[in-house]
């Protein structure tokens, strides 16, 4: 063959390459590669207007948590208008951002921080009303993110039905809408629905989106202890976890975290407390009922739950203790080893001292943010022992005690995988102390719903 038919052959197969490249990655230029870190308004019972959202950038500058990594600050659902404007336009509700959009980010940006709203491609049985849904509006929307400024973007599916094919088309849509603005936005889907909350596992999104969520909704709860009342209730469908559960789901994805791409277990609930979350919930829920536009069947499941009477409200906040400081460590712990999002979800500007050592303790962030964004598994021997390896050669090691009592959990180098050596450093990641072994790792008790988190890496010197 000559040299003149190789040298084609070779551009054919470059041209090629960078076709199906562009059409198949979801990435943008100027997108990081290891998982997002930020703020959610949904769990945090913040009214969202234009003081408490800058009061809230400004809480996570003070705080340390900006200088953390926490980021981006995202509005979920309810900063919209609950309809379009007369050039079917979504607008940011006058009264409650009086200057527009375009300013509150504008006052994130100035700050070192980045800036996220929230959409949905309709709107059953979301906090959206049907009327601003983005199906048919995409290119519009994305516009209009962009021209904002929006630097993420949640895109949730707000649908009864989950046919794979057709949520494939319509988040493809508005992927290729943020694209053609040019603007690098992070894009967050949300493929599950009410009639399945696994959709977001099932499939491999990583050609359509930046991340999505790979599980259901997470509550600030260690175990379900609620009352049921019914087979409708949210619970037995499903539809809403605990921690342990949430991990549990994640780390049967299809298609888990790596560079540029992230699966999502959904918002942290470190700092939520259960009784603020339980009323948050409800007036978001009355609301949307108010707003209409709901089928029948998503009525049929809402309207119980929103009409419950206040003596079962009060079972339902008497059922679930708050998470104990230890159980919110563990959720730190577990996100980071699983590469995951790690998005705050708590009223940051009235935060305990001890919950923000938790959110900032960057130890454990750098194992969340290692580079190399390789989820945690657990070792064959005992699935307790999670082993995830770092781009340095180290490895981090999680001993999780789901269980309700006290065990001892330990294991060795060899076991997670560690090259040969005289010696192995281990630091401890929440008491942030240092040790040397020559094998063995572990082996005291970890107490129950904790997760000690180690660091190991082979050299002493």
């Amino acid at each position: 063959m000559d040299m003149h038919r190789v040298r084609l052959i070779v551009a054919v197969m470059v041209l090629v390459a960078a076709t199906l490249s562009g059409c198949g990655s979801p990435r943008q230029a100027g997108l990081a590669q290891t998982p997002p870190m930020g703020w959610n308004s949904w769990n945090s019972g913040i009214e969202l207007t234009e003081q408490s959202v800058k009061a809230t950038i400004d809480a996570l500058v003070s705080s340390g948590m900006r200088d953390a990594g926490y980021r981006y600050v995202n509005l979920d659902a309810g900063w919209a208008l609950p309809q379009r404007g007369p050039h079917g336009e979504l607008l940011a509700d006058p009264a409650r951002f009086p200057d527009g959009m375009a300013a509150v980010v504008r006052y994130a940006h100035d700050l070192g921080m980045r800036f996220g709203l929230y959409a949905s491609a309709y709107g059953e049985g979301c906090g959206d009303a049907p009327a601003i849904a983005s199906a048919g509006h995409e290119t519009d929307d994305a516009k209009a993110f962009a021209g904002w400024g929006v630097d993420f973007l949640k895109y949730d599916w707000c649908h009864s039905a989950a046919d794979h094919q057709l949520q494939v088309r319509m988040f493809s849509t508005m992927r290729d809408a943020l694209r053609a603005t040019g603007r690098p936005i992070v894009y967050s889907i949300v493929p599950n629905s009410s009639s399945d909350n696994t959709a977001g596992r099932g499939y491999d999104w990583s050609d359509i989106a930046d991340m999505a969520r790979v599980g259901p909704d997470l509550f600030p709860m260690w175990h379900d202890t609620l009352p049921t009342s019914g087979p409708s209730f949210p619970f037995v469908r499903g539809l809403f976890a605990g921690i342990p559960a949430a991990f549990a789901a994640a780390q049967k994805v299809v298609t888990g975290s790596r560079p540029g791409y992230w699966a999502d277990p959904d918002m942290m609930v470190i700092g939520v407390q259960w009784k603020s979350f339980v009323e948050t919930m409800l007036a978001k829920l009355r609301e949307r009922l108010a707003i209409g536009g709901l089928p029948p069947d998503v009525i049929a499941v809402l309207r119980p739950v929103a009409e419950m009477p206040e003596d079962g409200v009060q079972r339902v906040v008497a059922a679930e203790p708050n998470l104990t400081d230890t159980e919110q460590r563990s959720q730190l712990s577990l996100w980071a080893l699983l590469s995951a999002p790690l998005l705050a979800g708590n009223d940051v500007r009235t935060m305990s001292s001890q919950t923000r050592d938790i959110l900032t303790n960057r130890d454990v962030i750098a194992v969340d943010q290692d580079p190399k964004v390789v989820p945690a598994r657990p070792v064959r021997t005992d699935s307790r022992v999670l082993v995830k390896p770092l781009s340095d050669g180290a490895v981090a090691v999680g001993l999780f005690n789901s269980s309700d009592t006290s065990a001892p959990i330990a294991t060795t180098t060899a076991a997670v995988g560690l090259t040969r050596s005289s010696c192995y450093r281990v630091r401890d990641l929440w008491a942030h102390t240092d040790a040397t072994t020559t094998g063995p790792i572990g082996g005291g008790i970890v107490a129950p719903h904790a997760v000690t988190l180690l660091r190991v890496t082979p050299g002493c010197s």
